[in-house]
């Protein structure tokens, strides 16, 4: 994959991958996938020194759409997630030689994008869920005092599952207030 520079056509907004998974747009998985995009040495690597924490949409926006295929791991569902997110805010692909950018990265997907839109929106509801489940664990303990074996019982867990699921949801809401979501670009 070439590095070309970000050539600007319209409205957009910058967003970090980790706002990205933190509110639920894209998967840990997407976003542990994308972390390969760092490695200094790797010729998938397109955006070599720009480590994960800093990742934004603007730099997948130096790659290549096929190209992110080659991530180790990133299957169709990842790379449909990142497509939507690159559409939502603006975002296209580069081609590798003239720069231009490709058309929306969700029309590669061609006629399995439906199906794949389906799984990535059942996929963010489920973790929305899970993360209320978080949130009202985290009241339990932080509010009303209740040891994580207390909780558990209430919810049908073991004490360390629900320590584990504070302190997720902890991280994400950090992460939240560290990254807040931007609303899409108004369109032009």
């Amino acid at each position: 994959m070439v590095q070309t520079d970000v050539i600007w056509e319209g409205p957009r907004r910058d967003v970090s991958i980790l706002a990205l998974e933190a509110w639920h747009v894209i998967s840990p998985r997407t976003r542990n996938c994308l972390g390969h995009l760092d490695m200094l040495g790797d010729p998938t690597s397109t955006v070599a020194g720009v480590p994960i924490e800093r990742l934004h949409l603007s730099d997948l926006s130096r790659c290549e759409g096929l190209s992110v295929f080659r991530v180790p791991n990133l299957g169709h569902v990842s790379y449909c997630e990142i497509a939507a997110a690159m559409d939502r805010y603006g975002w296209r692909f580069r081609q590798r030689w003239s720069g231009k950018a490709e058309p929306s990265a969700l029309e590669l997907l061609g006629a399995s994008l439906s199906r794949h839109l389906q799984k990535i929106t059942r996929a963010a509801r489920t973790r929305s869920e899970r993360f209320a489940v978080g949130e009202a664990m985290l009241r339990l303990h932080e509010v009303e005092g209740l040891s994580g074996p207390e909780i558990g019982k209430r919810f049908g867990m073991s004490g360390a599952a629900v320590h584990a699921t504070i302190q997720k949801t902890r991280r994400t809401l950090e992460l939240r207030a560290r990254f807040p979501l931007p609303p899409p670009p108004a369109a032009s």
